[in-house]
């Protein structure tokens, strides 16, 4: 039967299309007589319904059947080629990695396939040995690649397969080490004759060379006649051992010693004990065939230890050991220099025989608890490494009874860095975003020169990460932001979509768990994790048509983004909805935003949920933040509160601007902290008769403090740190963010159904006390937000303040106007990825927070890289800052208290701006950017200003960027309207319209006349205004008639043009010339007399034909004609700057045709470096416009020159009449000449053509 041939995928790759095409052909190649249409016939057969579908589309109007077989194949393998990109093949092998149970040689066999797709050219070697070490997932291996000098990709392949190699040899040791180690157990539980049966049979006495000599077949009987003791391990009978009433160290039962011992189990408690014993005498030690310290499946206890070098190896603990052994080629791995020096130390298995040592060597090691300590290790020829009691004293390493977490530990820690280096976003189906409303294209914002080198790195750093990807042309377009990270260098990459995209998305709703409802699932729970997932928002992938929508306008191009970025007010609802569909399935996991909580009711189980966690994010290709995770914790914080087995409770630390508030020192501070204390009367009972001392002295006209209302006053404050104060706070309620700022501080208080959920504060530094009011109130706006980023971010919440000039400057859905401070910019437009409304109301309704404001608690130090900068000025620092006290002594009091009807009056234009001016921690006053200059400096600033004559404009726009007074504008036009330099330079305006642009050849000319040229001779110039097409006409008289036969026999050629333009030269202007061009439909334009610029396309034309005919320097008119006519095509042919093409392909839709490469060389003189002779060479390349290589005659030595020296000779060794060279030769070689003109001539050497 013959062979089935499957049917082609037409959704499968080229290769896969080729395959299947060469098996077709071999087919064929089986039959005899298939041939032309047998051929098509069987292929249409053979390639199934679907495919012949595509072909009967690819080969219309034809049918496939009427067509060759060599062109079917020709279009298939067209469409498939055409729908694989080098991108998408590229991208896919960057993300490749190796996966846990993937050998390496398959590993880089993908990756060699994956390679042939991506066109790398000389690079492949180069790009297959980067991605081999990035994704080759064994750290120890890792690590030694990126150490290789010079390592090629060859180099790297052998590297990996041999370590993998070594490591399959290890695991099969340990294999075999295993079953031998259950077969002994298997013995020992057997019996007595049993065992002494398997000792007879199995294992041979004496000195073991080369290990245990196995022989399990034979029954050498006179070998031992004694079974092996139960109570010492030695053959002799049990009645006769001196250790048959022993006490054992590790069971502390009597009958035998601890080496015999069959408790699985070891207890901290046993390494005093085991101290005791004598290292010096022969020990009785486990070897590798009875290592048992565990019940369940003979899972061993691992200890990893560090050395000084930096290199770490995996001990086995035995507490049944007393010394600690290494083998020869793990301690060289560890210590390549180690000493190994010998020892008379002898180590005894349980069957007696002596194992192998060669020699004793000192470490210095450490565990991941302890520092480096020395320790003494016995060297064996191979085998496992035993780390026993003595060095586990040192390391002062205590077991536990589970010894299966260090097992389970390492998983996690193997699975951890997994999702560490998951990169390439989460494998889901992209989010599509749902837009309503017409595109918005904003331009965009200028950045500061000083960060456009960091942003354009940021970008580029994005685009490698595929995160972001240039577009052309978008029709949204929203513009950047680049605040600063906590480095203050490296610049984050915003892009401001309040006005763009957040208004016309449609609004996504995700159900999110109550916070009760997650710590009420926590109940029972004893040990927990919290997973942080890095940069969550930026693993979602978008979908084409949503990524577009996510334009960025940047200086340096489109780009838009692949993921889902931050400032989409949909991007909370989005994620919150993936992950809940990511881990809905998994017990023991509760997710609330970016926060992943593991918990469960002992370690083993909430392990088992860690591991399921982090197997479903590695799935998911989910990258998680290590450093801000934590694992395996007893408590933790948890949406406000502090969760442990017991429960959860509110974390009193945040109620500490209240709790620990210092007592009041004035009538106005007591007042405050009252109007606090009333707000949370209703939690503190019988409120009014405990806090009736306070009231009393607000009654009083005097204040008085003493013991009573400190007393009073600690213990309102200590009801405060009741539960019941603080409202659990509950996502599904509508949250209010009360702000306020005073001269020393800033607060904020949370609150839900008017009861206070947290409390926050903080000092302001000494730079943020010369902020002014507004710009203390709008930072205390942002920095509560910020700070209770948690509670808020994805809600809608309201924010309430009582300065009204934030509901402008934080309004949602309004730009901030670009004369406000930059800093107050940048906290605008951070707050833009939050849903809020903002309302205001009087500083009375918020006593509670007023008062949390004037008595902030100390705060972490605050980043100074927000405070105002003076910009470098014409003055010394030190006399600003005495002139401004001594001028402005009473504004900068005013900032930092407030202004009174007094300074109203005196500073009115300085009022005005009050919202915008603050100081510097030196005291000098800014207006948002701007220093404010005394009426002192201000002359010095102005003549710096002016120093560089720029007028009047400029020097406004550098004032903008440093300095402010009252009336600096009308200063700066005094300054430059008394400057004579200024008058004397300044030039007149120009007040002319240019000629519009033609829109076609031949649509407007222009004409001149100029000359005398040889004394007699006058050329009509004649120039199209589109094509820059010129036309030469030589007479001696230049009268009306000639000009009507010049212009009739051009018009007769390119055809009559709508428009001439002339001057009023009676040539021109003549009745004849005029009625003559009305009569052919001609319009006829006289510019403005003695005004030459107003026919300006016709002057150029006129000087550079002067300066070709002086270059020509003929001496009759046939020279000059000539030398004209070839001048006329050189420049028809030459791209012209103005239109960047040539005036022959403009007009005439074609080159003309010349002789110019035939007269590439040219005999010149030149000059050669410092000598002052000339020499002889040829031309024999242009090298750009103004530079030739020249080849010298006498030497054949090669030179490059410009056109200024060099000096071209005479065909027939007449002495040129041109002094300068590059008068004659610069304006030629531009238009790609390499000889003067009148060297072009029917007798030239390469036999041109005579134009």
């Amino acid at each position: 039967m013959e062979p089935a041939i499957q049917q082609l995928d037409i959704h499968s790759t080229s290769e896969a299309c080729e395959d299947y095409l060469e098996r077709f052909e071999i087919w064929s190649m089986t039959k005899k007589d298939m041939k032309g249409d047998k051929i098509v016939a069987h292929f249409l057969t053979f390639i199934g319904q679907e495919a012949y579908s595509l072909l009967k589309t690819l080969a219309y109007p034809d049918k496939p059947i009427s067509l060759p077989y060599t062109t079917l194949k020709e279009l298939l393998l067209n469409h498939v080629k055409c729908t694989s990109f080098e991108c998408r093949e590229r991208a896919k092998f960057h993300k490749m990695i190796r996966q846990d149970n993937q050998k390496v040689k398959d590993f880089i066999l993908e990756l060699q396939r994956q390679a042939a797709k991506c066109n790398f050219g000389d690079q492949l070697h180069v790009q297959l040995r980067d991605r081999l070490i990035a994704g080759i997932n064994i750290p120890g291996l890792e690590k030694e690649l990126l150490r290789m000098p010079n390592c090629s990709f060859q180099d790297a392949r052998t590297a990996c397969i041999n370590y993998e190699a070594v490591n399959e040899l290890d695991i099969q040791s340990m294999k075999i080490s295993n079953t031998l180690l259950s077969r002994h157990d298997e013995l020992q539980s057997q019996g007595r004759s049993n065992l002494r049966s398997f000792n007879r049979d199995c294992y041979s006495r004496g000195n073991m060379k080369g290990g245990l000599t196995r022989n399990c077949k034979a029954n050498n009987k006179g070998e031992n006649k004694f079974g092996k003791c139960l109570s010492c391990g030695k053959f002799h009978f049990r009645n006769s051992c001196t250790f048959r009433n022993a006490k054992c160290f590790k069971c502390g039962k009597i009958g035998h010693i601890q080496s015999v011992c069959k408790t699985t189990v070891h207890f901290a408690s046993s390494i005093t004990k085991s101290g005791n014993l004598d290292p010096n005498n022969s020990a009785v030690l486990d070897d590798h065939l009875s290592l048992s310290t565990t019940s369940k499946g003979n899972v061993h206890i691992q200890k990893r230890l560090y050395t000084s070098l930096g290199s770490f190896h995996d001990f086995i603990v035995d507490t049944g050991s007393i010394e600690s052994i290494i083998s020869f080629k793990n301690l060289k791995s560890l210590d390549p220099n180690v000493v190994v020096k010998p020892t008379e130390v002898s180590i005894l298995g349980i069957t007696g025989h002596r194992l192998p040592i060669r020699g004793c060597c000192k470490l210095l090691i450490r565990d991941d608890n302890s520092s480096y300590v020395p320790c003494e290790f016995l060297v064996s020829v191979t085998g496992l490494s035993i780390l026993g009691l003595k060095n586990l004293k040192r390391l002062k390493v205590e077991l536990s009874l589970l010894v299966s977490t260090e097992n389970s530990d390492a998983l996690l820690k193997d699975l951890i860095a997994v999702c560490a280096k998951c990169s390439g976003g989460m494998k889901i189906q992209p989010i599509k975003l749902q837009v309503q409303g017409d595109p918005v294209f904003l331009k965009r914002r200028i950045i500061p020169y000083g960060l456009r080198e960091a942003v354009h790195k940021s970008l580029n750093d994005l685009c490698a990460k595929g995160i972001i990807e240039p577009v052309q042309s978008s029709a949204w377009g929203t513009p950047i932001v680049t605040p600063l990270k906590s480095d203050g260098k490296t610049p984050r990459i915003c892009g401001d979509y309040r006005l763009t995209l957040n208004s016309r998305l449609l609004k996504q709703t995700c159900t999110t768990m109550e916070a009760e409802d997650i710590l009420n699932r926590l109940h029972g729970s004893k040990v927990f994790s919290k997973v942080d997932l890095k940069d969550a928002y930026l693993q979602i992938p978008l979908d084409q048509s949503s990524s577009i929508l996510t334009t960025i306008n940047t200086p340096f191009g489109l780009f838009k983004y692949n993921f889902l970025p931050f400032g989409l007010s949909c991007s909370p609802a989005i994620f919150q909805e993936v992950m809940n569909k990511i881990v809905s399935d998994i017990e023991g996991v509760e997710v609330y935003q970016d926060d992943l909580i593991v918990h469960g009711a002992d370690k083993v189980v909430h392990d088992q949920r860690l591991i399921a966690l982090l197997r479903r994010l590695i799935e998911k290709n989910i990258t998680v933040n290590p450093n801000k995770c934590s694992f395996s914790v007893s408590s933790f914080e948890c949406l406000g509160y502090l969760v442990d087995g017991n429960g959860f409770r509110p974390d009193m630390k945040r109620l500490a601007p209240l709790t620990n508030a210092p007592s009041p020192k004035n009538i106005t501070e007591l007042r405050s902290l009252v109007g606090a204390l009333q707000y949370y009367s209703r939690f503190i009972p019988n409120f009014s008769c405990r806090a009736n001392c306070l009231f009393n002295i607000l009654t009083s006209n005097s204040f008085k403090w003493g013991e009573e209302q400190e007393s009073c006053l600690r213990s309102l404050l200590k009801f405060l740190q009741s539960d019941a104060v603080l409202r659990t706070y509950s996502p599904s309620v509508h949250s209010v963010l009360i702000t306020d700022a005073s001269p020393v501080g800033i607060g904020a208080v949370l609150e839900q159904e008017g009861r206070p959920v947290i409390c926050v504060s903080r000092k302001l530094s000494v730079a943020e006390q010369g902020y002014s009011q507004t710009q203390r109130e709008a930072l205390a706006v942002f920095w509560a937000v910020k700070r209770l980023h948690k509670y808020l971010f994805g809600k809608k919440f309201t924010i309430v303040t009582d300065h009204e000039a934030l509901k402008f400057i934080y309004h949602p859905d309004k730009s901030l106007a670009r004369s406000s401070a930059a800093m107050v910019q940048r906290w605008s437009i951070a707050l833009s990825a939050y849903d809020y409304t903002i309302q205001h109301r009087s500083a009375k309704q918020i006593q509670h927070v007023d008062y949390i404001s004037r008595q902030p608690l100390q705060d972490r130090p605050v980043n100074t890289s927000d405070c105002l900068l003076v910009q470098p000025l014409p003055v010394r620092r030190p006399d600003l800052i005495r002139e401004t006290r001594r001028y402005f002594g009473c504004i900068l009091s005013a900032i930092r208290k407030g202004w009174n009807a007094n300074l109203k009056r005196r500073f009115p234009v300085y009022y005005s701006k009050r919202d915008e001016l603050s100081t510097t921690p030196d005291g000098i006053l800014c207006l948002n950017d701007r220093v404010v200059i005394p009426p002192s400096l201000r002359k010095p600033v102005l003549d710096d200003l002016h120093s560089g004559h720029l007028g009047v404009e400029k020097m406004k726009s550098l004032a903008r960027l440093t300095c402010w007074w009252p009336e600096i504008n009308a200063d700066i036009c005094r300054t430059a309207n008394n400057c004579e330099k200024c008058h004397k330079l300044k030039s007149l305006p120009s007040k002319w319209t240019p000629w519009p642009v033609s829109s076609e050849a031949w649509q407007r000319i222009h004409a001149d006349y100029c000359g005398p040229f040889l004394g007699k001779y006058y050329a009509l110039v004649i120039i199209d205004s589109f094509s820059k097409w010129p036309e030469v006409f030589f007479t001696t008289s230049p009268n009306s008639d000639f000009t009507i036969q010049a212009l009739r026999k051009v018009f007769s050629r390119e055809g009559v043009p709508m428009v001439l333009v002339t001057d009023n030269g009676s040539h021109f202007a003549a009745d004849a010339v005029t009625n003559w061009l009305n009569g052919i439909g001609c319009r006829h334009l006289f510019t403005a007399p003695r005004h030459p610029c107003s026919n300006g396309q016709a002057e150029n034309f006129v000087r550079t034909l002067k300066i070709a005919i002086d270059s020509i320097a003929a001496s009759t008119f046939n020279e000059l004609e000539r030398g004209v006519d070839t001048f006329l095509l050189q420049y028809r042919n030459a791209k012209h700057s103005v239109t960047k093409e040539t005036p022959s392909k403009l007009l005439k839709g074609r080159i003309l045709r010349s002789n110019m490469r035939c007269l590439e060389s040219a005999e010149v003189t030149y000059y050669r470096g410092n000598d002052l002779r000339p020499a002889t060479g040829i031309v024999v390349k242009n090298v750009g416009k103004s530079m030739v290589r020249i080849l010298d005659i006498n030497d054949l030595t090669i030179h490059n020159r410009h056109v200024d020296q060099i000096q071209y000779q005479n065909p027939d060794n007449t002495e040129s009449t041109s002094n300068t060279p590059s008068d004659r030769c610069k304006m030629n070689l531009r238009r790609g000449r390499t000889i003067d003109y009148r060297h072009l001539h029917s007798n030239s050497s390469c036999g041109g053509c005579d134009v």
